[in-house]
C-alpha cells in the first residue's frame, strides 16, 4: 500500500473518531444562548487500545 492511501486512510478513521458531544455539554460550557451556533466535539475513547485495524 503506497504511503498517500495509507495516509488517507489513517485520516479517515480519525475523523471517525470524533463525534458531536450531547446538547447538554454544549448548555453547560457556553449557556442556552450561545450553545446555539458553537458545538463542542468529542473524541470516542476506544477500549481497544492496540493497533488500528484498517
Amino acid at each position: 500500500m503506497g504511503r498517500k492511501i495509507f495516509s488517507r486512510k489513517i485520516r479517515q478513521i480519525k475523523a471517525g473518531k470524533i463525534r458531536l458531544a450531547p446538547r447538554w455539554v454544549d448548555i453547560k460550557k457556553f449557556g442556552i444562548k450561545r450553545a446555539r451556533n458553537r458545538r463542542v466535539a468529542v473524541n470516542r475513547r476506544s477500549w481497544r487500545r492496540t493497533k488500528l485495524k484498517i
